[in-house]
Parts: structure tokens; sequence; C-alpha cells
């Protein structure tokens, strides 16, 4: 018999006040003791949700914090305090003055940073503001193998079958996803899902052109919680990570999958 392995995700969709992280912290944490009292055991925020999405490069270099600044520090103060992981996007300042990038750090429920992942594919003018990162990490956790994309990254099918190939079971995207590509927004989470056969979790703000509608699909491609487009709420998913193997088992995707035949070794080959 299978040990239980059930989960209940906490997505905060709120409005992201451009340029003023204060408020967003305040804010933010509210949204995260509600998702607590509801009983997430993990918490995702947006895409760039302590700074906002649309400050200038020069304010967001003013704005922007390294993994150990203080809004890490209070959210790590949280996450002891509550017994509760977190997912948080922020703009992230390193040792080099001018360099940034656009990060999410991942909380544990001891408070602990286990991992800070920084935005692979910018989009258009982010370019312009932020450094790329390189990785795709999954993180084995306690809760089990998470992975986390921010934004664009789910529009390309290569960093969900990574992830999926270093075992990943839940996959979290923060994202400022806009009104014009909702449909993309739809199709980019359900298909990865599917082609995939792990739980994806898209946390998304509202306002500011944003288009709202966080989500989380199973492993079947099949959506298993749906927020509104334009009201804030705090979007509460129970999953169970056994549908993994489970729906693995039905559609045999990653057994089929082969890994020689398309690496890039393979590619220069055609």
């Amino acid at each position: 018999m299978s040990r239980d392995r059930k989960l209940t995700i906490g997505i905060i969709q709120m409005k992201i006040a451009q340029g003023d992280p204060q408020e967003n912290l305040e804010r933010g944490l509210k949204f995260a003791e509600e998702a607590v009292e509801k009983g997430a055991q993990i918490i995702c925020f947006p895409e760039l949700y302590y700074q906002g999405y649309h400050p200038s490069s020069e304010i967001l270099q003013q704005l922007a914090e390294p993994v150990d600044g203080p809004m890490v520090q209070t959210f790590r103060k949280f996450c002891k305090n509550n017994g509760v992981y977190a997912i948080v996007g922020y703009a992230e300042s390193v040792d080099i003055p001018g360099r940034m990038y656009n990060s999410a750090v991942f909380i544990d429920d001891k408070g602990e940073v286990i991992g800070n992942m920084r935005k692979v594919n910018n989009w258009g003018v982010e370019k312009n503001k932020f450094r790329e990162g390189r990785k795709f990490p999954v993180y084995d956790t306690p809760l089990g193998k998470i992975g986390i994309m921010i934004c664009y990254d789910v529009e390309f099918p290569e960093p969900a079958r990574i992830m999926a190939l270093k075992g990943a079971e839940l996959v979290f995207v923060p994202a400022v996803w806009s009104i014009p590509a909702k449909r993309r927004w739809d199709v980019d989470l359900a298909g990865n899902a599917l082609f995939n056969l792990y739980f994806m979790a898209g946390a998304n703000p509202v306002g500011d052109n944003a288009c709202g509608k966080s989500q989380v699909f199973g492993p079947d491609g099949e959506p298993r919680a749906v927020a509104s487009v334009d009201e804030e709420e705090v979007l509460i998913c129970e999953i169970d990570l056994n549908e993994v193997v489970e729906v693995r088992s039905r559609i045999p995707y990653l057994n089929d999958f082969k890994e020689d035949t398309f690496s890039m070794e393979a590619v220069d080959r055609y």
C-alpha cells in the first residue's frame, strides 16, 4: 500500500504594489497567514511579488535585495513560526553592482533557504533589466520533489522535461502573465503537466494587465483548482503525489522517452 502523500498548496493571487516592497510584504504576509489558516503546507507567490514587475531597471536596482536580505529573513521567520514552506518572487541583487536576477527563493518549514531559482528565459525588455539564470533545479524535500520555473520558462518544453528527468513531482510557476496571453497560460501549464505527468501550480497576480487565473493542474493535464481572472484570493488545492506514479502507469511517456535520441549530440547528427 502506498504511503499517504497528500499535500495542500496555497497560491497567493494578489495585486502587486509596483515599486512598494513594504506594502507588498505586509499584504503578502496577511495572505500567507490566511493560507496557513486554510491548511496550506506550501505557499507560492507570483513572480517579482516583492518589488513588482513593472518598475524601471533603475528603480528595481535600488529596491533589489540579496538572498539573505530583509524580505527573505522575514519570510524565513514566518515559515519557521508557522511550519510552512514558501516560494517568494523578488528582484535579487548580488555582489556585483548593477547585476540583478529575477528570482524565487524557496524556504522550508524550518525557516532555512533550500533554493533560489533564477529565471533562465527573460521575456522582451526583461533582458535589459535582469541577468539570466542557467539551471533548472529540483529540490528533494519531505513534501516531495519540487521544481520551480519562472513565467516565460514554462513556454519552452525543455525546462519541464529536464525537471521530469530530475525526478520532479510538482513544479511551481511564479509568473506575471498578461491578459492578451491568457490562452497560453492555460495551455502551457496543462501541456507541461500532461507531457511530463506531474503536477503544475501557477501563481499569477491581478491588476496591471495581469490575467489572474492562478491554477493547479494534475499529472493527467486536468485542472484541479482555478482562481478568478480579476480578484485577489488565496487558492487552496489538496493534491496527492501518489497520482504521479498512478498516471505514469497508464500513460508511459517517460518510459518511452529516448534521452539518447534527443540529446544535443544526437540533434547534431541530423
